[in-house]
This record gives C-alpha cells, sequence and structure tokens, in this order.
C-alpha cells in the first residue's frame, strides 16, 4: 500500500507538515485467516501510525459483504511514524488523503479475495520468546522548572526524558505457524514493545523496524505474511546510541540551556545511528528464531472475544466519536492475544496480569493499536503525575478534559473481563486449527 503516484501528509508529528513523497522502504498490509470449527478471525497488519475510524469503516463494509462480522476483524496497527495519515481525529498529526484512505481499503479487500481463493491447511504452531536490549523508558519526573509546548510553565514535571530505570518489556515474540506435514512456512505472528520512531530522516515513507524485522523474517521463511502486535509501548521508545559528534563551546552551551528549560532531552541522531539499531534488533529477533521453541502445538481450539465501554466512563470532557475496544484471540491454552484500541502504557502489562492472570503455561501478548484508536491510555498514578501521555497528546488526538483517576482502573479492566467473558460465551467443538495463508 505504498503511495507512489503523489505526495501525502505523514501521521506521527504534528511539527511535519510538508507532504512527503520519498519511500526509504514499502509500507504494506499483512493478514492470516484462523480457522477452527465456527469460529474464525482475520488478523491484519497495517503499516500504519494508526487504522483510524474512516478506514476502519470502509473495511468492515467491504469485508461485511464478504460475510465477515465486526467480532471476526482484527485491526492492528505497527505504529509507525512514517506512513500516510488516515484518520480525522488526529488531523493536527497528519491530514489524512480520502484516496489513500480508500486505496488501503480496497486493497485490504483484495487481498481477503485472493486469500479466500487459496485451500485452507492444518497448521502446527511454533512460539519462539527471547530478550531483546533495543527500547528505553521515556517517561521521567523532572524536579527543576521547564517549559514546553503541550504544558507551559512547569516548577516540576514528568518529561519527554531517557528514564533507565523506568519499567519496559524487551521479550519478544515469534509465533511461527507451520503447514502440518511438510513443516512449511505459512506465516508469523510477532511481537515487540517499542515505539517506531527511530527513522532518519523523518521525512520518508517507512515501515520502520517491523519492516526490518519482516525482511529478516521473509529472508528465512520465505515471503509469508508477517503480522506484527505492537506491544503497550506508550511511554517506551528506541533506545539508539548516537555516533560520537564534535560540539562547539557555543553548542554544548545551548544543549545545556535545553537541558535545563526542557529536560533532559534525546540524542539527536543520524541515519546510520539508526541503521545500526534496526540491523542489531532484526538481528536478535532472528537469533530468537533460529534457538528453540519454548512450545510447540498443533492448536485444538480458536476462540475470540470483544467488548468495549465509551470513553465518559474514565474521561470527563470532549473526546472523538470512539471507544475503548478489547479484542480478544486465543489459541488452545498456548496462545493469548489481548488487544486495546489505546496506546497503553507498558505499566498496564502487569496491571492486567494481577487481576486477570493468564492460565499456567499460557503465552500472553498485550497489543495495543487497535482499531479506531482514541489516544493514550494512562494508569491512575500516572494520569496523577500528569505528562504528554496524560494531557499534552489530547488536542492532537481531538480530546480536551480530563482522566478520572480513581475511574481509568475499574473500567478498563471491566473492559477486558466483559472481552474475555465474550469469549467464554461460545465454545466450538475441539477440531484441528486451520489457516489460509496470504499472498
Amino acid at each position: 500500500m505504498t503511495p507512489r503516484d503523489r505526495p501525502l501528509r505523514l501521521a506521527g508529528y504534528h511539527l511535519r507538515e510538508a507532504p512527503v513523497a520519498a519511500v526509504l522502504d514499502p509500507i504494506e498490509v499483512s493478514v492470516l485467516l484462523l480457522e477452527c470449527g465456527e469460529q474464525r478471525c482475520l488478523i491484519f497488519s497495517f503499516d500504519l501510525m494508526l487504522v483510524g475510524s474512516e478506514l476502519q469503516d470502509l473495511i468492515l463494509a467491504r469485508l461485511g459483504e464478504l460475510g465477515f462480522a465486526p467480532h471476526e476483524l482484527v485491526l492492528l496497527a505497527s505504529h509507525t511514524h512514517n506512513a500516510p495519515a488516515t484518520d480525522q481525529a488526529c488531523h493536527r498529526l497528519g491530514i489524512p488523503d480520502d484516496g489513500f484512505v480508500e486505496d488501503t481499503a480496497r486493497a485490504t479487500e483484495d487481498l481477503v479475495r485472493r486469500l479466500l481463493r487459496q485451500p485452507a491447511c492444518e497448521v502446527e504452531v511454533e512460539i519462539f520468546r527471547g530478550l531483546l536490549d533495543h527500547s528505553i523508558n521515556r517517561r521521567r519526573f523532572w524536579p527543576y522548572p521547564t517549559i514546553g509546548r503541550m504544558h507551559g510553565f512547569k516548577l516540576r514535571s514528568v518529561v519527554f526524558s531517557p528514564n533507565p530505570s523506568g519499567p519496559r518489556d524487551e521479550q519478544a515474540t515469534v509465533v511461527l505457524l507451520r503447514k502440518t506435514g511438510d513443516g512449511e512456512a505459512l506465516g508469523v505472528i510477532w511481537h515487540y514493545t517499542c515505539h517506531p520512531t527511530a527513522v532518519v530522516p523523518d521525512s520518508v515513507i517507512s515501515s520502520d523496524y517491523p519492516g526490518a524485522v519482516r525482511d529478516m523474517l521473509r529472508q528465512r521463511f520465505g515471503q509469508i505474511p508477517c503480522v506484527f502486535a505492537q506491544g503497550f509501548c506508550g511511554n517506551i521508545r528506541p533506545n539508539i546510541a548516537p555516533s560520537p559528534q564534535k560540539f562547539t563551546l557555543r553548542e554544548r552551551f545551548q544543549k545545556l540551556i535545553r537541558v535545563v528549560v526542557f529536560g533532559n532531552l534525546f540524542p539527536i541522531l543520524a541515519a546510520g545511528d539508526w541503521i545500526i539499531w534496526s540491523k542489531s534488533l532484526a538481528a536478535g529477533v532472528d537469533r530468537i528464531v533460529t534457538g528453540n521453541a519454548a512450545r510447540t502445538l498443533a492448536p485444538a481450539r480458536l476462540k475470540t472475544g470483544m467488548a468495549s465501554i465509551p470513553l465518559g466512563q474514565f474521561f470527563t470532557g470532549k473526546t472523538p466519536n470512539k471507544r475503548l475496544t478489547a479484542q480478544i484471540i486465543q489459541i488452545s491454552n498456548a496462545l493469548e492475544i489481548v488487544a486495546l484500541s489505546a496506546e497503553p502504557t507498558v505499566e498496564w502489562e502487569c496491571i492486567l496480569d494481577e487481576v486477570i492472570p493468564a492460565l499456567p503455561g499460557t503465552c500472553r501478548l498485550y497489543v495495543g493499536y487497535l482499531g479506531a484508536l482514541y489516544g493514550y491510555l494512562p494508569t491512575d498514578a500516572q494520569v496523577r503525575e500528569g505528562g504528554y501521555e496524560v494531557e499534552g497528546f489530547q488536542p492532537l488526538f481531538g480530546l480536551s478534559g480530563h482522566f478520572e483517576p480513581d475511574l481509568i482502573g475499574p473500567a478498563v479492566v471491566a473492559c477486558v473481563k466483559g472481552a474475555f467473558e465474550d469469549l467464554e460465551r461460545s465454545k466450538p467443538p475441539v477440531i484441528e486449527g486451520a489457516s489460509r495463508p496470504s499472498p
């Protein structure tokens, strides 16, 4: 779905207003269709900052004509900040081009039609897990006066700043689907938790590090669909070491002033820094998939669940016409994907694990950037602290108001529990799982 006929506004940075035509690497959509008994689901991965309301509605309408219900569609975005905009509610981050949105919906429908023409095949699943070391927490308490574009002057604040002691999730997971019998690789679902904001320069179209990992996976397994499930990375970003630079005395003084006024900022990076980091990350994932699988199984059950709540249950003020939605995919008792239509901070993983623990031996993947994403999802503690993920992002996503710290935890937990309850309502017969590989 790479636009090559005209320059377009990209989504992700509100100061990047000029349309972009240069393509660093292609952007795409991948899809897998999982079927088991009467249960089925299409899992999509888009190289987009977010899918958004307009594109989601077009896809639901087009695929509805093919017989798919909304609860059977899982629309995930990688959250790359170097893809065209698709959501009017986030127009300050990039004005969407109606033609691109329509073209992407049409391409998605064409892809599913091609997929449906292929024969189903029984699959075996291999789950690989390992640790990387490529991200860093970006929320840091700054005890000195700062001036920010979003928060103005504050004596103390939570700022965008490297926080090595802050929580992060370095677990990378690759779920490989192979054809039963001959072991042919059919597709992968892979998961990691880190903002795709690493590309240098930022004035190019790019899939960012998910594309670099995808290239590696296809070199190893062939031209298979690669579904990327982005983790709860609301406050997690790339940890890239800058190349050595020489600064004049004046530049050093200017940097000191910036640190004092704005907080300890992230370093300025060169294109070579991004290349080294992304290749290192891809190599780390390659080491994981060439090791021993944490689990291998012939899936015997597929269950899905879905629930949503109005934003007014935990947010007071003006919001776009969106809801917080939770979708769950459960493959046997081996793999569980819990997806939210928000940018959750990484701390939500522990919160949900505590109140809704996974079954023993189940690999649970927490995924953000589902469908018509409304914005960031901070924890109640973070709401009390403030910062970009609480107030600063709001005007960029069409919100104006405040999160209710005493309500946000119970509301989100109730939404996720509702999706699990929906999942348990339907218990299809235990038969062999199936998947159709997409082109």
